[in-house]
């Protein structure tokens, strides 16, 4: 009795060791994925409050999406990590992240309506559209994936791409003057101010 003890026990504790391991990097990337999201915010916050011209948007705009970058950049190497299992997946994670990282770049410049941006754009874009198809192909191909490798699919990869791209169609619509303008401007361009500056009855000044 003792003796199969002894020799199953070396393998139990492999097992719980793998299990453990396993444990704690999905909980690491758990951790991840949520920092990951509030700096998303910080950078749509930023973004709104470039529009709306109030002082420090631009900074924080340029600082979350600057983190989003490093965060992207360290997920390339957590997808091979993470994502041990299925090679497959793990580099579609990293080329993924990669396509974020000069899409996220490319938006900065964009926004800030720095000079350069059109060559950034032109660099971005051959690899978001070559990472959108492999994750069509590879999603046709695997659609059962286990929870924490589904999660890390559409968390990680799907939504900010879509966030991405959605973005990237803003900044083309909108002139980028739009997000770079002084409370002054904003203040002159305003309706209220328009209004009040044209109303020669006076009676706005009762409200």
């Amino acid at each position: 009795m003792t003796a199969n003890l002894n020799r199953v026990s070396p393998d139990g504790d492999r097992r719980s060791l793998g299990e453990s391991v396993s444990h704690q990097l999905i909980s690491f990337v758990r951790s991840f994925t949520t920092v990951l999201y509030v700096v998303m915010g910080m950078a749509l916050l930023g973004l709104v409050l470039k529009f709306a011209a109030v002082t420090g948007g631009s900074f924080l705009f340029v600082f979350s999406m600057a983190m989003l970058m490093l965060l992207f950049l360290v997920q390339v190497g957590l997808s091979f990590f993470f994502v041990i299992a299925n090679v497959r997946l793990a580099l579609l994670g990293a080329f993924c992240s990669l396509a974020l990282v000069s899409g996220f770049l490319a938006l900065i410049f964009r926004y800030q309506d720095w000079f350069g941006w059109q060559m950034l754009f032109f660099v971005a874009l051959p690899l978001y559209l070559l990472a959108a198809v492999f994750l069509v192909l590879y999603f046709r191909r695997y659609r059962r994936l286990h929870e924490p490798l589904r999660n890390f699919f559409y968390r990680n990869l799907l939504i900010p791409l879509a966030l991405l791209l959605a973005l990237a169609i803003i900044s083309l619509l909108v002139n980028a003057d739009v997000f770079n303008r002084s409370n002054e401007e904003w203040l002159e361009e305003s309706p209220l101010e328009t209004e009040a500056g044209t109303d020669t009855t006076g009676m706005w000044r009762g409200y």
